[in-house]
């Protein structure tokens, strides 16, 4: 990564005790290489995640910061507002991508990208996905697609990395704390016609993924209410 970018990267957390015990010593060796910022957001966790990250925190290089209200997107806003890059990215914590793709993200920022997306469904894609969870992703992609006449072919991914610029012109202009969070982010960079580069992942749907069937219509609703906005 050139000298001049800065990398944080925002690691969303809730009830992640074992991914905590598997991933977070990866990641911090993983991202020691980039000098980046790790910044660990909780949002309402009722097992041990909490001590656990209290603990690591004494041991590796991060900040530790928790919100009050459930909401993947509320801890990403909380994040990428505290983010000192100028480079800012996202990951799962139970690493569906695995982190063998950030250096690639990164060079496409370097490259002039201004949104970098893990994309699960191109040609070179390599997606273990449940039946249910592909359906409905397909789904919400096509609506998402014919309503705001978008290109994008995966909105949902949990690999995204943004030039900090970008997020800070329009963090304020996304009007959601959950799921539809960054789906926003990734149609108001289509609107300002950023240059969006996406990139193909592997990735693996895990028994732990927070998402749920119900979700779906949380989703159609996010859609519709959002047009024109």
């Amino acid at each position: 990564m050139d000298e001049a970018l800065r990398l944080s990267i925002i690691l969303p957390v809730r009830n992640q005790e074992t991914e905590i015990k598997e991933n977070f010593p990866k990641i911090f060796r993983f991202m020691s290489r980039y000098g980046a910022e790790v910044i660990a957001v909780e949002s309402g966790s009722t097992d041990g995640s909490v001590a656990l990250l209290r603990r690591m925190s004494r041991r590796y290089k991060f900040r530790l910061m928790h919100v009050q209200a459930l909401g993947k997107g509320l801890a990403l806003r909380t994040g990428m507002n505290a983010a000192k890059g100028n480079v800012i990215g996202y990951l799962d914590t139970d690493l569906a991508v695995p982190l063998k793709y950030v250096p690639a993200a990164l060079k496409k920022i370097n490259d002039g990208c201004d949104v970098v997306i893990g994309n699960r469904y191109m040609k070179a894609s390599n997606a273990k996905r449940k039946l249910g969870r592909y359906i409905e992703s397909k789904i919400y992609i096509y609506l998402i697609r014919l309503l705001y006449l978008s290109r994008i072919t995966d909105f949902q991914c949990g690999f995204k990395f943004f030039r900090a610029d970008f997020l800070r012109e329009n963090l304020k202009g996304v009007n959601d704390n959950k799921w539809f969070f960054d789906t926003k982010l990734v149609l108001l960079a289509e609107r300002q016609h950023k240059r969006i580069c996406s990139m193909p992942v592997e990735f693996r749907d895990t028994d732990k993924s927070t998402v749920s069937t119900r979700d779906i219509f949380y989703f159609i609703r996010q859609a519709f209410s959002n047009i024109g906005k």
